[in-house]
């Protein structure tokens, strides 16, 4: 398999870096099909209502990404921009610092949970105490699971290794509903737990630098110099996204959000693709800076592969619309009330094509008309849904049409303001 993929590649002229891009897009596919798959087991065996108990408790786990002001954010653009100077063991330190403080915020992170879970059980409310219990592991590594650790993993080889590392999650992902068939609400708690230490285990085991739990005050300080800017933009969208998600659960109770699952599915099959793309060419990005190329040269450089995956996207989009209907009423009957806004779900990655170039608003370190863009499509996008829903009522499609128009006008923003870029270059 291997020998064809490397004919294949020769055959289209792909560099390494394409390859590279190639391959990890498809690992993440693969294991969001993966997880696809598992998700509907999964609200086949559960009531909507069930689901969206545990699913809404996660909802708050999307604040716990804020604590660390942007730090974090700082190490995403200094770590590769360092190895393109050859500053190898700065870099590494850089690491161990953000290692001690995500350290401490997980802790924090885990203790919230713990003691929200022994207020429900001392409420005599034992399904509920049982979830945030789960959520002591769940949202305990989060932190580490999602930014920090790989946050490491910046160079191809580092990139090939965490693509295996997806595909192991997304196998551990399906294999771990027969937890949810045999103990029903019990079994997702269990599976959530099993997946968060699996997740943390494979990227603790293959890091790419040892970290010592050392940190200095100043690296912290560099990184939130850098960061906190990043940390801003970055935190527009997701904490749009957390709100959305906070008003469907908290107005449309747990079986609306439930049926959200259909679009949370959606979004987490189809939104890794240029998640992907972007995790990808922003290291990359800082990398070139760093060897000293110039900011047309790296927008140019980058944007050949957006095109494929906006064809690619839009294709899949207007595919999926046509057929979700059957397909959720064959397979997920008791969700058909969620296909609507599944369906306009299906169009925001597609919107999302171009967003890795974006990234070097970051890498630059010039944030302001990106910050602009983010914003006024978040609040486009929230405009909308609030007057829709003062003068129709609650709908659940009315989400996902809000962050879709929110995230064009985002997207055709920041796209024309890189042409401020390019002539300041």
């Amino acid at each position: 398999m291997a020998s064809i993929l490397n004919s294949f590649f020769r055959k289209l002229r792909i560099g390494d870096f394409g390859k590279v891009l190639i391959r990890f897009s498809s690992a993440q596919i693969v294991t969001n099909f993966l997880g696809m798959l598992a998700g509907f087991l999964v609200v086949r065996i559960l009531e909507p209502s069930l689901y969206g108990q545990f699913t809404g408790v996660g909802v708050y786990m999307g604040y716990i990404l804020l604590g660390h002001f942007g730090i974090l954010n700082g190490l995403n653009r200094e770590l590769p921009y360092e190895l393109g100077r050859k500053n190898d063991d700065y870099a590494k330190k850089l690491a161990s610092s953000s290692f001690v403080l995500t350290s401490l915020l997980c802790g924090i992170a885990a203790l919230v949970f713990l003691v929200f879970s022994l207020i429900h059980f001392s409420r005599g409310e034992t399904l509920t105490g049982f979830i945030y219990l789960s959520y002591v592991l769940i949202g305990g590594l989060y932190l580490f699971n999602k930014q920090f650790l790989t946050s490491l993993y910046r160079t191809n080889n580092d990139f090939d290794s965490l693509a295996k590392q997806n595909v192991y999650v997304g196998i551990g992902n399906l294999v771990s509903v027969v937890l949810v068939y045999l103990f029903h609400m019990y079994g997702l708690l269990l599976r959530g737990v099993f997946l968060a230490l699996l997740e943390f285990y494979l990227l603790m085991k293959h890091k790419p630098y040892q970290l010592s739990f050392k940190y200095k005050i100043d690296h912290l300080k560099k990184l939130f110099r850098t960061g906190f800017p990043i940390f801003l933009v970055g935190q527009v969208n997701s904490i749009w996204v957390t709100v959305m998600n906070t008003l469907i659960f908290n107005i449309g109770g747990a079986l609306n959000f439930g049926l959200y699952a259909l679009c949370n599915i959606i979004q987490g099959m189809m939104g890794v693709i240029p998640a992907s793309f972007g995790q990808v060419i922003y290291p990359r990005m800082s990398i070139m800076l760093g060897e000293g190329k110039s900011v047309r040269y790296i927008l140019k450089t980058n944007i050949k592969p957006l095109f494929f995956q906006f064809g690619l996207m839009l294709s899949v989009a207007i595919i999926g619309a046509l057929l979700i209907q059957p397909v959720i009423s064959w397979l997920l009957p008791k969700y058909i009330n969620g296909v609507e806004a599944a369906r306009w779900m299906l169009f925001v990655p597609a919107a999302q094509s171009f967003g890795a170039l974006n990234n070097i608003y970051n890498v630059i370190k010039k944030q302001t008309w990106y910050f602009v863009s983010l914003v006024t499509g978040a609040l486009v996008g929230s405009v909308y849904v609030y007057l829709t829903y003062r003068v129709r009522g609650f709908e659940l499609a009315i989400f996902p049409k809000g962050l879709l128009l929110g995230t064009i006008v985002q997207q055709v923003m920041s796209l024309l303001f890189l042409r401020t870029l390019k002539n300041d270059d």
